[in-house]
């Protein structure tokens, strides 16, 4: 009897140790992370911004969610949900909170060379998430996709601009994205330096 319960504790022990390096295993590993000031122009409503990054968008990601935005524009339903269903369906890049709220996920995430060792990363989300709606608990019905854009040079110190339920459309003429209410619910993000990994 003393026998089979020594070796159940054995087997109960082996295996919770086993467990221990899949979860650790499972845990995304951050490897970009940003904290900045969040300022609301129109309201001067202020609060902290962290943003995590756990991996960068892949071109055939970035093709899928252009396809979505490409389609909408010539459906004339830029504000239809299929970029933000896009978005949904693709595999988490990281979280930004708000507010010292709940985190919300990251959906796109990508990272631009603009040159002098400056560069501009682009993150999206497929909700309309602020930090305003932490304290008004309201929501932006017009628009599913909330942009990010981080300006850092080498240090990763830099500004942004936090643009929610934002309107994405396609220029055929441009051959570009056009983003056409950036500044209607506009957060400036201040003092963005690199946060804690």
């Amino acid at each position: 009897m003393k026998q089979t319960l020594t070796i159940g504790l054995v087997l109960v022990l082996a295996l919770t140790l086993g467990a221990i390096p899949a979860a650790a295993k499972d845990k995304p590993e951050i490897i970009e992370s940003y904290n900045a000031n969040a300022i609301v122009q129109t309201g001067g409503g202020a609060s902290m911004a962290t943003i995590n990054i756990y991996r960068w968008s892949s071109d055939d990601e970035r093709g899928e969610i252009l396809a979505a935005i490409k389609k909408a524009t010539a459906e004339n339903r830029p504000n239809s949900r299929d970029v933000a269903k896009e978005l949904r369906g693709q595999v988490k890049t990281g979280y930004a909170f708000f507010a010292g709220k709940q985190g919300y996920p990251l959906r796109y995430a990508r990272s631009f060379d603009m040159g002098d060792g400056k560069r501009q990363i682009i993150l999206a989300t497929d909700r309309p998430v602020t930090f305003q709606e932490a304290y008004d608990q309201t929501r932006l019905g017009d628009f599913d996709v909330t942009l990010i854009l981080l300006n850092v040079d080498e240090n990763g110190k830099g500004d942004g601009l936090l643009s929610m339920g934002t309107e994405v459309k396609w220029s055929d003429k441009t051959n570009k994205l056009e983003v056409t209410n950036v500044t209607s619910q506009p957060v400036k993000l201040g003092d963005v330096r690199p946060g804690k990994k």
